[in-house]
C-alpha cells in the first residue's frame, strides 16, 4: 500500500467522481483508476461502487477513508517536520472559522503568517461550531476558531478572550437610544434567531432562560449576515456579535442586562499533536491583532 494510492482513493472518495478526482490529483483518469484497482486487489475488497453518474463508497471504503486521511496527514507532517529542521517551514494549514470572530483580526494574522512562512499554503473552512469541532477531531482541520458551547472532550483549547453579544435593533427603534436594555423587558418583542443547533443560539437561550425570558422567534437563519439584514429591514430584533455590525449603519447594537458572554476559543485535536505549520500558527496567537 502506497501513499500515492491512498491519496488517489481519498480524492475519489471526496469528489465522488473520477474525472474531478483525476484533475485534483494531477493525473489522467486511467492512471487514477489503475492505482485504485491495485489498492483494492491488495486489500482484497472493493472500496468504491462505480456507476455512470457518481461514485459511492462501499462499507470497506467508508472504513478506510478516515485512516487514509490520517496516514496522508501524518506523512505531510513528517515532511514538514524535516523541512522545519532545515529551517524551511512548508506544507498546508487548514483552519476552521466561525462566522464572526470579533476578538481577533484573522485576515491580518494570516497575512503576517504568510509573510513569515511563505512555503505554507492555507485553506479556510466555515461550518457550525459543532461541525468545526468534529472536523478538527477527525483530522479534516488542523485547528478551528469556535465559540462555546461545544463538546470539549476530544480537543485541546486556547481561550482568546470574551466579548459580549449586543441586541441588534434598527436606528429608529426606541431601544436604540438606551445605554443598556434589560432582557426581561423584551418579552413582547419579535426576535430573529440562529438555527437551533447554532452555538450562538444555545448561548442566548441559556441566558434568556436564566432570567425567565421566553423569546418569540419569528424567523430563523443559518447565517449571521441574514440576521443583520432582517433586523435592518425591520423584521425583528436579534442578539449579535458586535463585530458583525461594524460595517453597517442599518443596525445599532445595544448592551444587555445581564450581558451575554461570547468566548472565542481555538481548538486542536487531543489525539494527535499539531502539525509544524499549525504549531507555528498557534505560536503567533499571543501577538494576534
Amino acid at each position: 500500500m502506497e501513499l500515492r494510492q491512498l491519496a488517489h482513493f481519498v480524492a475519489v472518495a471526496e469528489e465522488r467522481h473520477f474525472t474531478r478526482a483525476a484533475a485534483r490529483a494531477h493525473v489522467v483518469q486511467s492512471t487514477l483508476s489503475a492505482s485504485i484497482n491495485v489498492l483494492e486487489r491488495e486489500l482484497g475488497t472493493a472500496l468504491l461502487i462505480r456507476n455512470s453518474r457518481r461514485v459511492d463508497l462501499t462499507a470497506a471504503g467508508r472504513a478506510l477513508l478516515p485512516a487514509a486521511r490520517t496516514a496522508l496527514a501524518a506523512a505531510g507532517n513528517a515532511r514538514a517536520a524535516v523541512a522545519a529542521v532545515r529551517g524551511v517551514l512548508s506544507g498546508h494549514l487548514t483552519i476552521g472559522v466561525v462566522q464572526a470572530l470579533g476578538i481577533i483580526d484573522l485576515p491580518l494574522l494570516l497575512t503576517w503568517y504568510h509573510e513569515r512562512y511563505p512555503g505554507v499554503s492555507v485553506s479556510l473552512r466555515h461550518n457550525t461550531v459543532d461541525g468545526l469541532v468534529r472536523a478538527t477531531v477527525e483530522g479534516n482541520l488542523d485547528l478551528a476558531f469556535v465559540n462555546r458551547p461545544y463538546d470539549d472532550r476530544r480537543v485541546n483549547e486556547i481561550s482568546l478572550g470574551t466579548e459580549f453579544l449586543v441586541l441588534g435593533v434598527r436606528p429608529d427603534d426606541p431601544l436604540a437610544r438606551a445605554k443598556a436594555v434589560a432582557l426581561t423587558d423584551l418579552a413582547q418583542r419579535e426576535f430573529i434567531g440562529g438555527q437551533a443547533d447554532f452555538a450562538i443560539r444555545a448561548r442566548v437561550d441559556a441566558t434568556c432562560s436564566e432570567v425567565g425570558l421566553h423569546r418569540n422567534i419569528c424567523c430563523e437563519s443559518d447565517t449571521l449576515s441574514d440576521l443583520v439584514e432582517l433586523v435592518g429591514s425591520g423584521f425583528g430584533i436579534a442578539f449579535l456579535p458586535p463585530a458583525i455590525l461594524e460595517h453597517t449603519d442599518r443596525v445599532v447594537g445595544v448592551k444587555t442586562e445581564p450581558a451575554i458572554p461570547w468566548e472565542l476559543v481555538v481548538v486542536t485535536a487531543v489525539e494527535r499533536p499539531p502539525s509544524p505549520a499549525a504549531t507555528a500558527f498557534l505560536e503567533m496567537l499571543p501577538a494576534a491583532p
